[in-house]
């Protein structure tokens, strides 16, 4: 059964090919509105099919209903694979060019007949694009530094995508009795914020009906490989997933080999060898003998290792700290107590302010901090000083009805271009914290993109940096900025650096987290959710923030109610 997540993926998708085929606007609304619709459900979504009443729903007609139950019980749809056969694939390319959407390449196609990248980028080469009305020189530029990008990280998805789409084909195979364990591996279960394919791992008792489910998946649109124990196949949005079945006792040893990765496997093996052993995909072993491990931690634990998670895996140190028992504590998705950095309808949030709370108190938390954003953003309703103190009004009203549940009076500030932020600072002063974040002017140089950033950070009101670099993942490159200053900056004025959980962002890269927490930098991990169902992504930050090393202790909203507010005063 497909998640309500997934369901929407889907039906966007849906949306962007009805309108890149063509289809009239009112007709693609309808799709883009049941998106919304769907991230919002109250009810699960397999409920809502299950009691037969996902058509009782307010914006989901007859139509999109169809569509939803079909691919929740295949996969996939009949009028979905119709349509995308019809719209050709260099067009959907197209599309992740940023500041081209679907009306921009249909009127590129209808003037230049492109409809694929190569044929975009040599048009810009040729000028020909900025003589079209309603593009330029600028736009053009642009425009090719994307397709560059792009074809820099060809065949790769990001994480959310990857597992929304393999979901349902993982479910199938795990609900077949003859399945006795099965895990994701490889990149995805490493927490990786881009994947090239998913990897599923399988004991079973009888691989072959294993295999057979995982080719016959109406997900899958083509077979690449099938054996017994080795299969792969390209699911309807070109995703490669790649299959291994082994036996009980095979699992652990095959499990840790294709989580990877390749640099960490490369270091335990050369740590085995030191040790006489020997390490592959089906076992560890000394001489011929193989050593019995029931599951990761007794694998590690007989070379002398601490177990190491798998978003550690990466051949950074891990393997060392493991050795010494120096590994830390790593931080799980049970021990944030609030949410930060969500938006509400004052500026371009699809929810109310106490939607959001309740939505925030039915997930287990005790406190929100509600940060909209700053005047300076008119494209997204930022407020101006009058809403700001409507907002606060409706949040002091608001605290009183949910208490003990608490809502801070926050607001994501824009860092302006001569890094000063918005509102006066009679008015920042009232705010119970600030996120600080660039929304505008990405192009300045690396000096003056640095010195910007470090002068918000100075300012006595900031409290959180956000998205850091402002990269969108696949889409568009950070600005450039020196991140080794800016760490130094937050850790002298002990402000925050928040892991933008949306999986879009995944910003401030995990390379980086590491660093930021042994300067003492204290970590946030901030939803920046614009509905209720987008606090549903804090699993993909806590992900990265394990990735850097991060413990409870270094996570502010880790803290209880009481103990934040008092950090936040400070």
């Amino acid at each position: 059964m497909a998640s309500a997540k997934a369901a929407a993926i889907f039906i966007e998708e849906y949306g962007v090919l009805l309108e890149l085929s063509g289809a009239n606007s009112f007709r693609v609304r309808a799709y883009t509105n049941a998106v919304r619709i769907l991230e919002m459900l109250e009810t699960p979504l397999d409920a809502l099919i299950a009691a037969g009443t996902l058509g009782e729903v307010k914006g989901i007609g007859k139509s999109v209903g169809e569509l939803v139950l079909e691919f929740a019980d295949t996969g996939t749809a009949t009028a979905y694979e119709e349509l995308r056969a019809s719209v050709p694939d260099g067009l959907l390319d197209m599309l992740r060019v940023p500041g081209l959407g679907p009306r921009k390449i249909i009127a590129i196609r209808e003037a230049l007949g492109i409809e694929d990248l190569d044929a975009l980028a040599l048009a810009c080469g040729d000028g020909k694009l900025a003589e079209l009305k309603g593009f330029g020189k600028k736009t053009q530029q642009n425009i090719l530094k994307g397709i560059e990008y792009i074809r820099a990280h060809q065949g790769r998805f990001r994480a959310d995508v990857a597992r929304e789409s393999t979901q349902t084909l993982f479910d199938t195979l795990q609900a077949l009795p003859q399945t006795q364990c099965i895990e994701v591996a490889g990149s995805l279960r490493r927490a990786k914020e881009t994947v090239k394919d998913v990897d599923f791992v399988v004991s079973a008792n009888e691989p072959q009906v294993i295999s057979d489910a995982f080719v016959a998946h109406p997900a899958v649109a083509e077979i690449t490989a099938q054996g017994e124990t080795k299969s792969s196949v390209r699911l309807n949005n070109g995703i490669q997933v790649d299959l291994r079945v082994v036996t009980y006792d095979e699992f652990p040893y095959i499990l840790h080999h294709f989580t990877g990765s390749k640099e960490h496997n490369v270091a335990l093996r050369a740590r085995a060898q030191r040790q006489g052993l020997k390490i592959n995909e089906y076992g560890l072993y000394r001489g011929e003998e193989r050593i019995e491990c029931v599951d990761e931690t007794a694998f590690f634990a007989a070379m002398g290792l601490a177990y190491i998670p798998p978003e550690l895996r990466e051949g950074l140190g891990e393997i060392e700290a493991a050795a010494e028992n120096a590994l830390p504590e790593l931080l799980t998705a049970a021990d944030i107590r609030g949410m930060l950095h969500v938006h509400s309808t004052y500026s371009d949030g699809a929810d109310s302010i106490e939607a959001m709370a309740l939505a925030v108190r039915e997930r287990g938390y005790d406190y929100l901090g509600m940060a909209d954003h700053s005047q300076a953003a008119a494209y997204a309703g930022g407020l101006n000083v009058d809403a700001v103190k409507r907002q606060w009004d409706e949040i002091d009203r608001l605290n009183e009805k949910l208490a003990p549940f608490r809502i801070f009076k926050g607001i994501e500030s824009d860092i302006l271009g001569d890094g000063s932020l918005d509102y006066t600072d009679d008015i920042l002063e009232q705010f119970e914290y600030i996120v600080v974040s660039v929304h505008s002017q990405f192009n300045l140089d690396r000096a003056k993109m640095t010195a910007r950033i470090i002068r918000a950070i100075e300012h006595p009101c900031a409290t959180i940096v956000g998205h850091l670099t402002g990269r969108l993942l696949l889409d568009r490159e950070g600005y450039d900025v020196d991140v080794d200053q800016i760490i130094e900056a937050a850790a002298r004025c002990g402000v925050a650096i928040e892991i933008n959980a949306h999986p879009a962002r995944l910003d401030i890269d995990w390379r980086h987290v590491k660093k930021a927490r042994d300067h003492g930098v204290q970590i946030t991990v901030n939803t920046d959710a614009h509905s209720t169902g987008g606090l549903d992504n804090l699993p993909y930050g806590i992900g990265i923030a394990r990735k850097g090393w991060l413990r409870a202790k270094d996570v502010p909203n880790a803290l209880d109610c009481e103990t934040i507010a008092t950090w936040f005063q400070s």
